[in-house]
């Protein structure tokens, strides 16, 4: 069957339908709590035996679809979101819009971004206040080269919720990735300049770090780290990379190390400690900190420190290991176009 998108009221009317209930479910719940622990292929597994209990098809498309958008096989996403929506036969709930939003994101990885637009104006003639999908928009907008519509959409996103600085500072990279840095920065400006009384010590932190002040970036995150009811491991590595940015790799590590003397399950901060290490040609404790970090079993982090540590070996000469690391990485991360390309650079060595 061929689907299509349409733009506006009339796209809110076919994209916009209910799924049913997760209840009862089993092997539906098993799909989508993998996909949660980044375990895709036994998410995948769980929706192929759903599909053969004959239980719920729209939220079996949709768990598919889920999981071809996160192992980069965004057509056969595209293909089982729609055939998602196609399904629903219920009232819009958030489920839906939410469907929708993997959607979008979707074609914009294909680069198909006027079809993605299509699906933010479905989304937005239902919910017009609905910040995210203006945001979204707005990237799509970038990537199809409407500088004025992006912009257009940011300044909506942000009138929506001046006080979201998280999202300002995504439309701060987004408009910086694209080539507007001055505009970028201009709007962070802005931001610093009306909302520095309402801001937390890590937002003017974060606010700084970006406008490229990181002495004052550090005193505002030094000042955060400091704060009881701060979460602290986001402070930690925005402060780290303040000594990154200036090449002051001893004082990113003596933070990532304090605080993991005090956390030591934060696979991230792991993480970006063995990268530290790597540029100071420490490749042995480069090593011992991804293997710290993957002991913490953090899924979202286990694919970048499995590589990383990869990376370590090779800088070390010890390409054999490397390549048994790289044999077991790919049986895990078969889609990794880059991984297979070094792994045939590791197979001459």
């Amino acid at each position: 069957m061929k689907y299509r998108v349409v733009a506006g009221i009339a796209a809110a009317a076919i994209l916009l339908t209910g799924c049913g209930s997760l209840a009862g479910r089993h092997n539906i719940d098993s799909g989508f709590t993998y996909i949660e622990s980044h375990d895709f292929n036994n998410a995948m597994k769980s929706f192929e035996v759903a599909r053969e209990k004959g239980e719920d098809d729209c939220l079996i498309h949709r768990g598919k679809g889920i999981v071809y958008l996160r192992t980069g096989e965004y057509e056969k996403a595209v293909e089982e979101l729609l055939a998602s929506l196609a399904a629903d036969e219920g009232i819009v709930d958030d489920m839906d819009f939410d469907t929708n939003y993997y959607l979008a994101e979707a074609y914009s990885s294909l680069g198909e971004y006027t079809k993605a637009k299509e699906v933010y104006d479905a989304i937005l003639g239902l919910r017009n206040s609905d910040q995210n999908a203006y945001y979204l928009r707005g990237v799509a907008e970038l990537g199809d080269g409407n500088h004025d519509a992006a912009y257009s959409d940011f300044s909506k996103a942000i009138a929506l919720n001046a006080r979201n600085y998280s999202l300002t500072i995504l439309i701060y990279q987004a408009l910086a990735n694209y080539g507007y840095e001055e505009e970028a920065r201009g709007i962070l400006q802005t931001a610093m300049d009306n909302g520095s009384s309402f801001m937390s010590n890590y937002e003017k932190g974060q606010m700084a770090f970006y406008l490229g002040n990181n002495a004052e970036a550090q005193s505002y995150l030094e000042a955060a780290r400091n704060e009881r009811d701060q979460e602290k491991e986001p402070v930690v590595l925005l402060l780290g990379q303040t000594g990154e940015k200036q090449g002051d790799y001893n004082y990113a590590i003596s933070v990532y190390k304090t605080f993991l003397s005090e956390v030591p399950s934060s696979a991230k901060v792991y993480n970006q400690l063995g990268m530290c290490q790597i540029r100071q040609g420490d490749y042995d404790g480069a090593v011992s900190s991804f293997e710290a970090g993957l002991s913490a079993d953090d899924k979202e982090m286990n694919q970048a420190l499995r590589l990383n540590e990869i990376t370590a070996y090779e800088y070390m000469g010890e390409f054999s290991m490397a390549q048994s690391l790289m044999s077991s990485y790919l049986e895990d991360y078969p889609e990794d176009d880059a991984a297979q390309r070094e792994n045939i650079f590791l197979s001459t060595r």
